[in-house]
């Protein structure tokens, strides 16, 4: 050993051992797999691998799968339905709402069925606005979807306060960031001065999301293994049956022996069972075999499976074209629980779009191109169509017994006119937006005469 290796060992000996030892010892990986690598994770959140896995699983449903696609319109058919518009009662406000909503560039309206099936896929959505700072006009976009979003970032004492999102690049590792809603520049100098420029500003809707958990759920999660087997099950009946039908085969008897080998010779050319029609005599015995495919249960099986897929769908059968022996009213009654499920999404679906709208204005507002107001109410409402609407005689039963109730409510001074116009279109199932309530009330009448 030379003299610098001996002088080297005396004095940084213990460092080179740890050194050495580090570089020499194996580390067992027993994970699992997939972890989480990055961002924030709630309590009841899954690891990102198993969301991955069943995001893309449920696209391709989606794209492949009849029963999924019909699963995610039925969704759009009740939640959307006519439509859904957004305004405020305030004049500046409901100004600048009908102007972002009908924006070329928007088009919310248009948007609405994706949005719908994408909550209903995945369970997020994940709008972007991009802001004008020379008219302080937001544009929707959605560059990312679920499946890209793989970090949330959040405030370390808030969860529910979102701050950056980042999305996946391709093959790269590196993520593209974008400023959440809870990030401190979202909404620019709104407290101070305004004008400046804002970034682009990421939004997060989420449904199915459990207390602590960060992330939303589809609705098509407990529904894929199942629509997947009956999609099998059924491509495997079809080709039995075609089985069946092609493999028929003609047994012929003969009286006479010697006339095998020239029957065979004249079979071979002309095949019968093409033609469906054979000619023989007296001499010939024939006898068609047909293969025997024993599956009585399949009837059983087929209804088991589709069952199980409505259940888990939150649908019942004859929402799926199956009304079987069931009456009108035993529908209705099994149709209820899933027109609640619904309203419900409607309602989240209105509350999101609410939302979206208030946003753009609050960032108009950061660039000096809107006015917010002094208690920051933007006072603004969704309008849409009921998901199930009762007969016309019922509706028309019950309006009139609400107006004649409010009429005596009104002439008492119990409720004021906006609030009895509001409940009587209510009960005639209908919902009027601030505006039209407001243009009714241009003609209201003092208390006492007729409402």
């Amino acid at each position: 050993m030379s003299v610098r290796e001996r002088l080297a060992r005396r004095l940084f000996g213990d460092i080179i051992d740890k050194a050495v030892t580090a570089a020499v010892t194996a580390r067992v990986d027993d994970s699992r797999g997939w972890q989480q690598i990055g961002g924030d994770i709630g309590a009841t959140d899954r690891p990102w691998g198993e969301r991955f896995e069943d995001l893309t699983d449920v696209l391709e449903a989606w794209q492949k799968n009849f029963l999924v696609r019909r699963l995610v319109t039925l969704t759009r058919s009740y939640v959307v339905g006519r439509g859904i518009t957004v305004s405020s009662a305030i004049g500046e406000v409901n100004q600048f709402a009908q102007a972002f909503w009908n924006h070329p560039k928007n088009q919310i309206t248009r948007r609405l069925g994706p949005l719908c099936d994408e909550l209903t896929r995945a369970g997020e959505v994940f709008p972007v606005l991009f802001t004008n700072h020379a008219d302080g006009m937001s544009y929707a976009r959605f560059p990312a979807v679920a499946v890209q979003v793989r970090e949330i970032h959040t405030d370390p004492d808030d969860y529910e306060t979102e701050l950056e999102y980042g999305q996946t690049q391709g093959t790269t590792i590196d993520l593209k960031w974008w400023m959440g809603p809870g990030h401190k520049k979202a909404f620019g100098r709104l407290r101070g001065a305004p004008g400046g420029h804002l970034d682009p500003l990421m939004l997060h809707w989420a449904v199915n999301r459990p207390l602590g958990a960060i992330r939303g759920e589809g609705d098509l999660g407990p529904v894929l293994p199942w629509a997947k087997r009956y999609s099998e099950w059924l491509r495997d009946r079809v080709r039995l049956n075609r089985y069946r039908t092609r493999h028929g085969v003609m047994d012929i008897e003969l009286s006479d022996d010697s006339l095998v080998q020239e029957k065979r010779a004249q079979l071979a050319t002309s095949n019968p069972l093409e033609h469906g029609i054979y000619v023989h005599g007296a001499g010939e015995k024939v006898d068609l075999k047909a293969l025997e495919i024993g599956a009585s249960e399949a009837a059983d099986d087929g209804l088991a499976l589709r069952l199980a897929i409505a259940a888990g769908a939150n649908v019942a059968l004859h929402y799926l074209g199956e009304g079987g022996s069931v009456n009108y009213a035993t529908a209705k009654e099994m149709g209820e629980p899933t027109a609640l499920f619904y309203t419900q999404r409607q309602g989240d679906l209105c509350h999101y779009l609410t939302d979206l709208v208030a946003t753009a204005y609050k960032r108009a507002a950061a660039l000096g191109h809107a006015t917010m107001p002094a208690d920051g109410n933007l006072q603004l409402s969704a309008a849409t169509f009921e998901v199930a609407r009762a007969d016309n005689l019922q509706l028309a039963q019950a309006a009139l017994s609400i107006v004649q109730a409010l009429q005596i409510a009104y002439d008492q001074g119990w409720v004021d006119s906006e609030t009895a116009i509001q409940l009587a279109f209510k009960f005639a199932g209908e919902t009027l937006t601030p505006d039209q309530i407001k243009k009714i009330l241009q003609g209201d009448v003092p208390p006492g005469d007729t409402l």
